[in-house]
């Protein structure tokens, strides 16, 4: 069965229930606690900074000094461990895993922090050039393993830290193409169950890890050995790092994946892009997504407009709807009218006469009549003005996406009049934009 990548990872540092209130119990000493070792820690780290490097003072120093921080080690299966081997793989589930393996075996680990040298090697950490990119690491390191007067190098191939809990993540082919042959050590993190505190979550910076650490009581390592690995003759280092991994999970019951440091990376940002989304409504990938469908159909109108409407609503039709009549409280823009080319707006027209029988009847006159009186005196419209205003209002129809009312309307049934008329324009430009855009074939009845 695969395992998502959301089941490798911790997001909440605190439990919730029961275990919640032990830890609100604790508090005040655990706060207590935190200090005392803060500064414990501080003289034992000044008094190993001027020890020598690689003597028994002072590897009884750096001992009480992770005593102090709470960080204790265990190991299991002593007997497969190899100190002839160079290169030691585990799996990562805290900053401090390479701190907790040091206590029970020396060893040093590429750094990927800008440390000054004196306090990396009191970390154990070495600068091999991480953040210089993978060739020159693999360099640096080569050239590190040439001297066997160094210690072995501690590698953690999964990249990233993971919960430890259920899966590895995939081991990267790089850490393998170093040695020929690696140790390997499954690693697991103990708490006391009163106080689950997660001892790394997802996105936290080694200080917050670090100052848990020195909050809880006690943090147990667990180093279980499970042997010097060779690589085979024909074997690659991808299938030599798979063949590690599973070896790694089958020793610490959980299972292996294919996941890999990018898809941890895309599962942040992810989560990051959720977290704006939950925060601010309108940022919402599926908030756009129904604000261009309404576009489509109302290209006058701002995205900004739609989307506001659409976090009311959550529905395309009813915000559509809404600015079709005028139910939305700010105000609406009006479209901008187009500016038809008047050589082919006369073609169109003539192609329209000559193919509809209804519209043969739009002419304009060449002939100039004089107005005629009736016998009443009043003056009478000729044909002539009768067939250029009808060709005027064919125009505006056909060119025009304005829904603007010339007048306003003396009564309230004339203006209830125009503004039916403007919304039944409105609903036909937008009908007919639709029609357009998606190259739509209407029977002839239509």
């Amino acid at each position: 069965m695969a395992v998502p990548i959301e089941a490798l990872f911790v997001k909440n540092r605190l439990p919730s229930g029961p275990s919640l209130l032990f830890i609100l119990l604790y508090t005040p000493l655990g706060i207590v606690i935190f200090l005392l070792r803060l500064f414990v820690s501080l003289q034992l780290f000044l008094a190993a900074s001027v020890l020598p490097y690689n003597t028994v003072i002072r590897s009884v120093v750096l001992r009480v000094l992770y005593v102090t921080l709470g960080l204790v080690v265990r190991e299991e299966s002593v007997e497969k461990r190899n100190k002839s081997c160079c290169v030691i793989t585990t799996n990562h589930i805290t900053p401090f895993d390479h701190l907790a393996v040091s206590i029970v075996l020396p060893c040093i680990t590429p750094s990927v922090y800008d440390l000054p040298a004196a306090l990396s090697m009191l970390l154990c950490y070495r600068d091999l050039g991480v953040t210089q990119g993978r060739e020159i690491l693999r360099t640096n390191a080569r050239a590190y393993l040439s001297d066997s007067r160094n210690p072995p190098l501690l590698l953690h191939p999964e990249g990233a830290t993971t919960s430890g809990t259920l899966a590895l993540m995939k081991y990267g082919s790089w850490a393998f193409e170093l040695s020929g042959s690696v140790l390997v050590a499954g690693l697991r993190v103990w708490r006391i169950p009163l106080l689950q505190i997660a001892p790394s979550v997802l996105g936290a910076s080694w200080a917050a890890d670090l100052c848990f650490m020195l909050f809880s009581p006690v943090t147990v390592f667990t180093v279980s050995y499970i042997g010097e690995m060779r690589r085979g003759e024909s074997e690659t280092p991808e299938e030599y790092g798979a063949r590690v991994q599973a070896s790694t999970a089958e020793a610490l019951g959980i299972q292996a994946t294919n996941h890999t440091v990018a898809d941890k990376v895309e599962y942040m940002k992810r989560l990051a892009r959720e977290a704006a989304a939950s925060s601010n409504p309108l940022l919402s990938p599926e908030v756009h997504i129904m604000a261009q469908q309404v576009q489509e159909v109302l290209p006058h109108i701002s995205l900004d407009q739609i989307k506001r409407d659409i976090v009311r609503t959550q529905n395309v039709d009813i915000t559509i709807t809404n600015f079709l009549e005028g139910n939305i409280p700010e105000p609406i823009p009006e479209p901008q009218p187009l500016s038809p080319n008047p050589v082919a707006t006369t073609s169109q027209l003539s192609h329209s006469s000559s193919s509809s029988p209804s519209s043969s009847s739009i002419s304009i006159s060449k002939t100039t009549t004089q107005p005629s009186t009736s016998l009443g005196g009043a003056p009478s419209v000729s044909k002539a003005t009768l067939e250029t205003s009808s060709l005027t209002g064919t125009l505006k129809q056909a060119g025009s996406l304005s829904t603007a009312a010339e007048c306003f309307g003396k009564s309230a049934a004339e203006r209830m009049t125009s503004f039916q008329a403007r919304k039944e324009q409105l609903i036909q430009n937008a009908r007919r934009k639709y029609i357009e855009k998606h190259g739509l074939q209407l029977p002839e009845s239509c």
